[in-house]
């Protein structure tokens, strides 16, 4: 209230004011001039004031919201996506390691051994590839108590490959020529009395040779889909013939063809496949003349799902000879995998026929007789399974077991039906044999690698004894380490189990005999003097002990090679 005093008499008091400049004005306008003197106390008053009564109602207003109604309008949204251009990715990984067109070994060995390689190929290509491989190597050596044993190998090998866009043609053109002599036999044992070194057997007489010719053409498809009709085919001929006139030519076709399919709803997809092979062989020595062939047909079909596959098939076998036969085996196979693409178990039966021709038997013991009594061996009921793939990022491991009852199994002896016994025919039994195979391989990056193998055979024959010239256990290791890519050094460990012969004793009736199992020690160390050149030491039955591979056919001694090689 005492503001509101304040106020009014600041209103009123601006009033009168006001109305006195308004008198004094008009007084002047007038031209009057008048003094007015006020003597009495001045008292202000203010008069009342009319106040309106009103006060703002109680209670507050009720305002109602209306009720929103929505409705989804379903309209297609037309969206415009336009990529940005993205510079592609740069992949940087290893550099190619440079080739180079043309390799070169040469060695010179203890027992008068030389040693020439030479290798030459086309480099990288999308087109084509080439190579060619020429080889000697020989020894003049001499094994106490035994005749010559000199010995020679010379090849000449051709082989090339064609890409095109679904296809691959290849082929190859090789010569062998290898020169053994057949000293199996101690020269004491045909001596004249009293004359030493006067066995009746000079070195032309022990002398063998064979000459191999071998050529093949080819086609095979790389298609990268799946559902195309996959095939192959590719020719095969061979020519042998030995320095006492028995030879034989050999003519093979290998064709076949297989397809993928997706039919059943429970599988991932089947296979259907159908290899030929067509085997023909003429052979010819001074007493017989024989021709050959056999064809083998082995359709099947398979499927996988999951983890597992099965292929199930018949191999039909058609033997064209002076008497003409028929062979029919089934033959199932089931793979399962136990690590992806990884490791793999396989168990599986089945069956066949073949027949080992003089090339093959020559390869496998060159001391045998040019006139053999070759017959086909069949594999009546085989029965395998095991384990192949890797096992961790540095193991591979690879196990085989199979079981065969085998008809006509061919086995080496000594053929003593003339002196001096120093060379090998062929004797045929049926039985059975059980096979057992162990690889496995340890790598540690670049610098060292491990490769142990072992294998077990054990034959129940049903006339022979023994399996002869078959060792029951064989074992072997062989190591490498590199250091600081300078130094390799190789390690080399055989084991071959003890094996039996049959001989001829006093009475003229035939003995079995014992030959003893040895141990092979080798060692071999190189030198890179730069990336191109090398020089390599090797030493050779470290032991300096004789082996017997064959009966009365000792090896070398402790033997040593060096050389050196080189890259251009």
């Amino acid at each position: 209230m005492i503001r509101q005093s304040r106020v009014q008499i600041i209103i009123y008091s601006a009033l009168t004011l006001l109305a006195l400049l308004s008198m004094a004005t008009l007084t002047r306008g007038q031209g009057i001039q008048e003094e007015v003197t006020v003597t009495a106390e001045f008292q202000p008053k203010i008069p009342g004031i009319s106040k309106i009564g009103l006060e703002p109602p109680q209670g507050e207003t009720d305002i109602k919201l209306p009720v929103m109604v929505y409705q989804n309008i379903a309209r297609p949204i037309a969206i415009t996506l336009t990529p940005e251009n993205i510079a592609p990715v740069k992949l940087v990984g290893e550099p190619q390691k440079k080739l180079y067109r043309n390799y070169l070994k040469a060695g010179l060995g203890t027992y008068k051994t030389p040693l020439l390689e030479f290798y030459a190929g086309s480099l990288r290509s999308k087109e084509y590839s080439v190579g060619i491989h020429l080889k000697h190597l020989s020894s003049s050596g001499k094994i106490e108590d035994y005749p010559i044993t000199n010995n020679s190998l010379n090849l000449i090998e051709l082989d090339g490959q064609k890409f095109l866009n679904n296809h691959t043609l290849s082929g190859d053109l090789g010569f062998r020529r290898n020169v053994v002599h057949h000293y199996g036999f101690k020269i004491g044992d045909f001596d004249v009395p009293d004359l030493p070194n006067s066995y009746p057997f000079n070195d032309d007489m022990l002398k063998q040779r064979f000459m191999r010719f071998n050529g093949s053409v080819g086609i095979k498809s790389n298609y990268k889909g799946d559902d195309m009709l996959n095939h192959f085919a590719i020719i095969k001929g061979s020519y042998i013939k030995d320095l006492f006139e028995t030879s034989e030519v050999g003519f093979t076709l290998n064709a076949g063809a297989d397809k993928m399919f997706e039919l059943l709803e429970f599988t991932d997809n089947e296979s259907l496949s159908l290899p030929l092979d067509v085997q023909y062989v003429r052979y010819n020595d001074s007493l017989i003349t024989q021709n050959n062939t056999l064809i083998t047909l082995k359709p099947s079909i398979g499927a996988s799902f999951n983890e597992y596959s099965l292929r199930v098939g018949l191999n039909l076998n058609f033997k064209l000879d002076t008497l003409s036969k028929a062979y029919l085996f089934p033959f199932v196979e089931g793979r399962l995998q136990l690590i992806e693409n990884a490791l793999i178990a396989n168990i599986g039966i089945t069956g066949g026929i073949r027949r080992q021709s003089f090339d093959e038997l020559s390869d496998i013991n060159p001391f045998v007789q040019s006139i053999l009594p070759l017959q086909y061996t069949r594999d009546k009921f085989v029965f395998y399974g095991g384990l192949k793939g890797r096992i961790s990022s540095s193991v591979d491991l690879n196990v085989q077991v199979k079981s065969s009852f085998v008809a006509d199994a061919i086995f080496f002896v000594n053929d003593f039906s003339s002196i001096p016994y120093n060379r090998f025919t062929l004797v045929n039994d049926d039985g059975n044999v059980i096979e057992i195979r162990v690889e496995a391989q340890y790598r540690m990056a670049d610098k060292f690698n491990a490769k142990a193998y072992g294998e077990y055979v054990s034959w129940n024959l049903d006339n022979l004894k023994y399996a002869y010239h078959t060792p029951s256990l064989k074992i072997g290791a062989d190591l490498s380490y590199e250091l600081q890519n300078k130094i390799v050094t190789k390690l080399g460990i055989l084991y071959r189990g003890k094996q039996y012969a049959r001989i001829v004793n006093s009475s003229d009736a035939f003995e079995d005999v014992e030959v003893k199992g040895f141990a092979d020690l080798s060692f071999g160390i190189e030198y890179r003097y730069t990336k191109v050149l090398s020089a390599f030491l090797n030493f050779n039955n470290i032991t300096n002990t004789r082996h017997f591979v064959y009966y009365n056919y000792p090896s070398y001694r402790f033997n040593v090679m060096g050389g050196i090689t080189y890259s251009f």
